[in-house]
């Protein structure tokens, strides 16, 4: 039985939703490991490499569980966060740029030190604060019902004090900051407990830090495995007590200041789901989706969100003239009437042009169907989705990024020549100048090929399955 849905994470395979013994319907081998697989919700990119590695641990017969960072929150408490990301994101990029390059240090200073952040931290986290306060909340009740009281109390019971460090309201909030921390951390040393799991395998950053400080404090002792689905490295993963680092490719192993990793580092590639790993041709790929076997196809993503799809599809429309256009939608329920809306304005260039060239799509498990079935790809510079396009062969062109990781992504495809960051305006005559020149876009198809890794979960579960068998005598019987 499924646990059921919520909005701020996607039930996935072997969700564990509290405490839980073992997932349902999972299938081991009586000598086989079991793994601990953690993610977060609040990301397409970490979810979707959590179920690659998931599936190709299942296939190596692998008991897996798999738990998500903001099941650990009040279902409401989680919602305003999730609600609160998505509005700093869209609203105030430059302010999300600023909180996502605070280094390990900085935030080892906010959760662990009396002295508390430092005084620009503390107009980041004001302004926050606005934000979540104006957020809707979903209704009360549900597991950890006082994560509600404690978040409300960050954002609304006293003032920051941004001219002292001593300020009431900053103390007030330092100390919640550091309780709510430590309950998270509780939670989840109790779910590893009950699950006892013989490798951790993380796919974001946050879960990863709290295994280690357990790890460090003496609670834990499993092989930690961090998977990193970016084209470049947070300072917050550098955290003593992961084993193994999986990066998205082999030029991130030397880091670029010089600095040694707390553990050992492996190129795996990105881990991406089954069909990536032999990619169909592209004519073999427009036959399964219906497309025309003639002419270009532009693919148009808008992440797992769906955010400003409408908008990039829109300029897009009328040129190049002779292409296929297919806009994938995610999960933005949204974005289908805009984007119909946009067409509509449209209608009377899309009446001269064949029926078909116009393709929408929303959510998909086939994603590689359509990016072999395209020439390139424009869309959000996630992790996952450069991987997928690199994977396939494809470059891909991001009108807009949200800094933070995404920006190691743009700054990856430039650098390799596969794809580029383009404003909104220039969108159209960058696409058609590189569509108009077939040897150019061959040899960036490629380029785009060669940098792709197509078997990166089967890496990752390779490596997992020696970590395991490495740090328990097996075979072994172990009791339920």
């Amino acid at each position: 039985m499924q646990p059921a849905r919520s909005s701020t994470h996607p039930v996935l395979p072997g969700f564990l939703p509290g405490r839980r013994r073992a997932p349902p319907g999972a299938v081991r081998a009586a000598d086989a490991p079991r793994v601990l697989l953690l993610t977060s919700g609040l990301g397409y990119g970490h979810v979707r490499a959590a179920q690659a590695v998931a599936a190709a641990l299942q296939r190596r017969s692998v008991e897996v569980g798999m738990q998500d960072l903001w099941s650990l929150m009040n279902p409401g408490a989680a919602s305003i966060v999730h609600q609160t990301y998505l509005r700093l994101v869209q609203e105030y990029p430059e302010l999300y740029e600023r909180i996502y390059h605070l280094d390990e240090q900085t935030w080892r200073q906010i959760l662990q030190s009396e002295a508390g952040p430092p005084a620009e931290v503390l107009e980041v986290l004001e302004r926050i604060s606005r934000i979540a306060a104006s957020t809707v909340a979903e209704a009360s009740g549900g597991q950890y019902a006082s994560d509600r009281l404690l978040l409300s109390m960050l954002y609304t019971s006293l003032p920051y004090d941004s001219a002292s460090l001593g300020g009431n309201g900053v103390r007030a909030r330092l100390a919640i900051m550091k309780w709510s921390w430590m309950r998270l951390n509780k939670r989840l040393e109790s779910i590893v407990a009950d699950y006892a799991p013989d490798v951790i395998v993380s796919t974001q950053m946050i879960p990863a830090a709290m295994i280690a400080a357990l790890k460090k404090r003496g609670r834990l002792s499993v092989p930690l495995v961090g998977v990193l689905t970016d084209y470049g490295l947070h300072d917050f993963w550098r955290q003593q007590g992961v084993d193994c680092y999986c990066t998205a490719h082999r030029s991130l192993q030397a880091d670029p200041q010089g600095r040694s990793w707390p553990g050992q580092v492996i190129a795996t590639g990105v881990p991406l789901m089954a069909g990536f790993a032999q990619p169909v041709s592209q004519a073999q790929a427009r036959q399964q989706l219906g497309i025309a076997a003639d002419g270009q196809v532009i693919l148009v993503l808008g992440g797992g969100l769906g955010l400003s799809v409408d908008v990039v599809a829109t300029r897009l429309l009328d040129r190049p003239a002779n292409s296929t256009l297919v806009v994938m939608l995610g999960k933005n329920a949204n974005a289908r009437s805009a984007l119909s809306a946009r067409v509509a304005a449209h209608s009377p260039v899309l009446r001269n042009r064949a029926p078909g060239r116009v393709q929408v799509h929303e959510w998909t498990d086939r994603m590689d169907l359509f990016i072999r079935a395209a020439d390139l790809v424009v869309g959000k510079p996630g992790g996952i989705s450069v991987a997928e396009a690199l994977a396939c062969g494809r470059p891909l062109f991001a009108t807009r990024s949200l800094g933070g990781q995404e920006g190691f992504n743009v700054r990856f495809l430039e650098h390799h020549g596969v794809g580029a960051l383009v404003p909104d305006v220039e969108l159209a005559d960058r696409i058609e100048a590189v569509l108009r020149q077939p040897r150019m876009l061959t040899d960036m198809q490629q380029r785009a090929w060669t940098l792709g890794y197509r078997d990166g979960a089967d890496r990752v579960a390779d490596l997992v399955m020696d970590l395991a068998y490495e740090h328990r005598p097996w075979p072994a019987m172990r009791e339920h």
